[in-house]
């Protein structure tokens, strides 16, 4: 039996092909389209008598390539850091998720001022915590999200989501069977989709990466065969 699978995002055929057999179908189906800022704007934008850089995703990563940056980079995700590394950047702390690395920049013995480079979407979580004691934090945005909406002609038996803003989108267009299978990269896309449903079958991927998203799906594949 071939088990229908939906990603919103893309994702390479060399995953789907070593990952995948015959008996399961991969659509990529984007529900985010990302727009980079300008070099020049990101560079006017950053205080560069700050040294302490805040990154929470791989867009910004992308955005940021071609910049020389001095100081300490802060980062959610250990794939962006590894990205950030390549840059030569000088990785100080990673966390898999927000809330983790404002505590960590919390307790530690760290400079207050900070540029945080993020997407025009990005959560709030970082900047209230930080706020709150009296961190302060220059915005800088490196990329625009923007929602791609479109209405599924089919049902699948799993939907794979890797943000709450993806998720958004696509459910303005869409519903998901209850019989159906939802796998996510990380707490914060289940929590968003566990307000619109509570009684889904939802899987979370322990780590916040699409190894173990992946990883999740061929365990269920697996499972129900």
């Amino acid at each position: 039996m071939i088990t229908n699978i939906l990603f919103t995002r893309l994702i390479t055929s060399e995953i789907i092909q070593k990952h995948f057999g015959n008996n399961v179908e991969v659509a990529c189906r984007p529900t985010l389209k990302v727009d980079y800022i300008s070099v020049d704007e990101i560079n006017k934008n950053i205080d560069h008598a700050i040294e302490q850089y805040i990154v929470t995703s791989q867009n910004t990563v992308n955005a940021i390539r071609d910049l020389d940056l001095n100081g300490h980079f802060f980062v959610v995700g250990h794939k962006t850091a590894l990205q950030l590394k390549a840059q030569n950047r000088n990785v100080v702390l990673v966390e898999n998720y927000a809330e983790d690395l404002a505590k960590k920049i919390i307790e530690g013995d760290y400079q207050t001022k900070w540029n945080f480079l993020c997407g025009s979407s990005r959560r709030d979580l970082l900047i209230n915590e930080l706020s709150k004691a009296n961190h302060e934090i220059n915005e800088v945005i490196t990329y625009c999200s923007e929602q791609i909406n479109y209405k599924l002609d089919n049902i699948y038996d799993a939907y794979v989501f890797f943000s709450p803003l993806s998720f958004k989108a696509f459910n303005q267009e869409n519903d998901i069977p209850e019989s159906s299978c939802i796998f996510t990269i990380g707490n914060t896309t289940t929590s968003a989709i566990k307000e619109v449903y509570p009684n889904h079958k939802i899987i979370t991927a322990t780590i916040p990466l699409l190894e173990e998203v992946v990883e999740n799906i061929k365990k269920y594949i697996d499972d129900k065969e």
